[in-house]
């Protein structure tokens, strides 16, 4: 320990550590994301220097610069970019000003927002951003909203090439079910809602767990459609709030995710879920899965 009078001290220390050789955690599923161009734009150095260090880690090609102009010069002059990655809240151009200005002049290049005020802005703004991120960032968001933005068109959430015969819109009738999806895509929001109102359901939508919380405080649902890896509040998380409330009526919850190992499918039962399907979605497996949950809705218990 050394100390310095008016300057502070520094404080030393050994640790033993196990070195050891494990798989990432997380992991880019899709094909050809490595070495996309993504530009990342925030007036926070710590943050700049995070995320790049992260995006690297999977091989992914990152420009960092601290605000809007600097961007705009880049993207003007510099390799086109696959993507814009920027913070909301920063000096003389916020996130919101600087997206305008991209997509004035690249209207394809996809921007993805990290903000403090969630997802407010994807509502006053549709179609604007790809994906809203609130911070804290976490891995699993981040890099879900760039897959979910590289996916191959068929790689979306319903695998829509398969007989329409299963698509009756009696199927409402005959399982009187009140739905809410909760999943943060907007392409895949489009697709599951046309799914359903297709069988005769009109569901209702949440964008993200902490919105599909305060639905349930005003309304029953008895089948929960809902997506692992969403910002604010993921799929497992939400799950687990849920199973926790006793002030309403516990529903039938089915996961959806583009994770289909073993270890995935047995997070989503430990968090409370009653039933899984992965990504992309059979429409029979669907249908299936729901006529299960409106014979099963009633035996759902609180998962403690």
């Amino acid at each position: 320990m050394a100390s310095v009078e008016g300057k502070g001290t520094t404080f030393n220390f050994n640790i033993q550590c196990e070195v050891r050789n494990r798989a990432p955690i997380y992991a880019l599923n899709v094909p050809d994301i490595e070495k996309k161009n993504i530009l990342i734009v925030d007036d926070n150095s710590t943050i700049l220097k995070v995320l790049k260090l992260q995006l690297e880690f999977f091989n992914l090609h990152i420009t960092a610069v601290s605000s809007g102009h600097e961007a705009m010069m880049l993207i003007k002059t510099a390799e086109p970019f696959d993507m814009v990655i920027t913070d909301m809240q920063m000096p003389e151009m916020n996130g919101l000003e600087l997206t305008r200005l991209i997509k004035s002049h690249y209207p394809k290049v996809p921007v993805i927002l990290l903000s403090s005020i969630g997802d407010e802005n994807r509502k006053k703004y549709p179609g604007l951003f790809a994906s809203t991120l609130s911070k804290p960032i976490k891995k699993r968001q981040l890099f879900a909203a760039i897959e979910n933005e590289f996916k191959p068109q068929q790689q979306t959430a319903i695998n829509d090439h398969q007989s329409t015969t299963v698509l009756t819109d009696d199927f409402a009738l005959r399982f009187p079910i009140n739905i809410l999806v909760a999943e943060d895509n907007l392409i895949n929001q489009k697709l599951i809602i046309r799914i359903l109102n297709k069988l005769g359901y009109e569901p209702e939508l949440a964008n993200n767990g902490r919105e599909a919380m305060e639905m349930m405080s005003d309304k029953t649902f008895d089948i929960i459609l809902m997506d692992i890896q969403m910002p604010e509040k993921d799929g497992l998380e939400t799950t687990r709030c849920i199973r926790a409330k006793t002030s309403f009526e516990q529903p039938y919850i089915i996961a959806m995710t583009a994770n289909a190992m073993p270890e995935d499918r047995e997070d989503c039962y430990n968090a409370g879920m009653n039933n899984y399907i992965s990504k992309p979605i059979k429409l029979d497996l669907l249908v299936s899965v729901l006529e299960e949950g409106y014979k099963n809705r009633a035996a759902v218990v609180h998962h403690r």
